[in-house]
């Protein structure tokens, strides 16, 4: 028999059957890019997906987030047996409820992934229509003909597994998010002994988290972050405001803990940090902080060196507390002089310039802001070093590989390390590749529909809605706005409005002569036809046609953006 075929209560594997011999996997977001993690996994009749993940979209079009394109899932609907989560972070959770509008499939994930899963249900009211299956660590379920297994790993969210997935086509582990830490602030330890008991019955690929590819040595310790929160907050004489990543319980008891050494009443800024506490004291992974927390219409009551307020928006999110306080805007808390601001969380890639942006901000209303930057102790990642990268190849031994989460930088420097251990076969792919595993053996057998959905307020935004906000904020628009009488002769002079193109001082002229050019363009005696009237769509592109020459002519930016309104004078008038 097959070292790969497992019998579970008395249940036969396909591989002893001769029926399947291989696995297939399409990453759907997450590969070639950091966020929107998301991953297809087939084995004969049944399909897996691993993770359903958002990405904060990297410039402001009026959009909250990106979200994977459930296309291929779609298409395979019927074959879709469960979503499983590996831990609570946005990028692996955010997507949820958009997928299960379209697919009811069941939710299986940590007890405080599922916490949060259920609060964004409710937002988008589907709390009772979604089945969620809490999973526990080294406790096996199925989904479909496949046999899954949990297995406990750290990172910077609590409740945090790798997945062990038995297959008739093989046996692979996708580790999620991982680091190896040694000081756990909540106790529960990377499984390291389990890991290595899987690797010795025989794996045939490892997904294996590559974000932080390239940085030497380990992450780091939360034990460590705990101390230097601490001896930042007991050292301030005044007012102290925490910016976290919410979803860090392990920072979030941090802080607490200090708070409480202190004698500090504690406030959260920010619905997510809001969330996030009530959902973690729930479940277990807080303590009660009832009696030191107060609501943010309590702040100014409270003596400065007595408080310490918890803030959401460490990646200058739009709206959030922190942009609000470092624009003098929050309603709850205005910054004074002296006010000690810690950011204790590093900057996403592509964010460097907006964080930079909020540490002025905040300093030009008078606080002290320290942050990684200036103070290293104050962060570390949730992504395993390339010593950590190298544990986990150790323990798992397999006999394929392939890197996942991050640039494709990031994932060639892993294939690189996975390589250099001797693992037999390595793979690097990126979004929409749909990659085959035989036995170990790697390829690439085909492409799978993905992309980008963009949301805004919970709606999805048309591509070409993306394109034509992107071309206004590069070009600008002039809108030319005619009324016509039922003669198709003007009932008065054309109106020209214009955003993003015009110098205040060239505009009244500039303006008149656009007037000018529509309306000779709109003349009967320039007119081909012999129509009585004529057709409104026609009048429209004559007056885009006309706009366009005439900025064109007159040094207006290459490719303007130009829109036509006409009206009825019955109308107007």
């Amino acid at each position: 028999m097959s070292r790969h075929a497992f019998r579970t209560n008395g249940w036969p594997s396909g591989a002893e059957q001769g029926i399947v011999t291989s696995v297939r996997f399409a990453p759907l977001g997450g590969l070639g890019e950091i966020g929107m993690n998301c991953m297809s996994v087939e084995c004969g009749d049944d399909v897996v997906i691993v993770d359903c993940g958002v990405m904060f979209p990297p410039t402001d079009v009026g959009v909250d987030v990106l979200l994977p394109d459930f296309a291929h899932l779609l298409a395979n609907r019927d074959r879709v047996r469960a979503l499983v989560l590996t831990h609570g972070h946005e990028d692996h959770i955010g997507a949820v409820p958009f997928l299960v509008k379209e697919l009811r499939v069941p939710v299986h994930g940590p007890p405080y992934a599922l916490g949060l899963v259920r609060e964004r249900l409710a937002e988008h009211g589907l709390a009772n229509d979604v089945k969620l299956v809490p999973t526990t660590p080294r406790t096996p379920f199925r989904a479909g003909r496949m046999e899954i297994e949990p297995i406990r790993v750290t990172h910077s969210i609590a409740d945090a597994t790798a997945l062990v997935l038995r297959t008739d086509g093989g046996t692979l582990v996708h580790t999620g998010d991982f680091k190896i830490d040694d000081e756990p602030t909540d106790g529960a330890k990377f499984d390291a002994e389990r890991l290595r008991e899987i690797g010795r019955e025989g794996v045939d690929l490892l997904w294996s988290d590559s974000t932080n590819s390239d940085l030497p040595g380990r992450a780091g310790s939360e034990a460590s972050v705990a101390r230097a929160l601490s001896e930042v907050v007991e050292n301030a004489t005044g007012r102290v405001i925490v910016g976290v990543f919410s979803s860090n319980v392990h920072r979030l008891r941090a802080v607490l803990a200090a708070a409480r050494r202190t004698g500090r009443l504690v406030a959260c800024l920010g619905r997510s940090a809001r969330t996030h506490l009530r959902v973690a004291t729930e479940l277990g992974h807080l303590p009660d902080a009832s009696d030191i927390l107060v609501p943010g219409d309590a702040l100014s009551t409270i003596a400065r060196s007595k408080l310490l307020v918890v803030a959401s928006g460490t990646q200058a999110e739009r709206g959030s507390a922190l942009t609000r306080l470092a624009g003098g805007t929050h309603p709850a808390l205005v910054l004074e002089p002296g006010d000690l601001v810690v950011l204790s969380a590093r900057a996403i890639p592509g964010n460097e310039r907006a964080i930079q942006g909020l540490v002025d901000g905040l300093e030009r209303q008078g606080a002290i802001v320290r942050f990684p930057v200036t103070d290293p102790a104050l962060h570390v990642s949730g992504h395993a070093g390339r010593e950590e990268q190298r544990t986990m190849i150790e323990l798992v031994r397999p006999r394929g590989f392939v890197p996942v989460h991050g640039y494709f930088h990031h994932l060639s420097r892993h294939a690189a390390l996975a390589r250099s251990m001797g693992v037999d076969d390595v793979l690097v792919i990126e979004d929409g590749a749909l990659a085959e595993c035989t036995r170990g053996r790697l390829s690439v057998v085909g492409k799978v529909p993905t992309g980008r959905i963009a949301i805004d307020e919970g709606q999805r935004v048309a591509a070409s809605v993306l394109r034509d906000r992107a071309l206004l904020g590069t070009t600008g628009i002039a809108i030319g706005v005619v009324v016509l009488r039922p003669d198709g002769a003007l009932a008065r002079d054309p109106t020209v409005i214009t955003r993003g193109v015009l110098d205040e001082r060239d505009e009244p002229q500039m303006l008149a002569g656009a007037r000018r050019a529509i309306a000779a363009a709109l003349d009967p005696r320039s007119r081909s036809d012999q129509l009585d009237r004529p057709d409104p769509i026609e009048t429209r592109d004559t007056v885009r046609r006309a706009l366009r020459r005439y900025f064109r002519k007159t040094g207006g930016p290459r490719g303007l953006t130009t829109m036509a309104i006409v009206l009825d004078s019955s109308d107007w008038d």
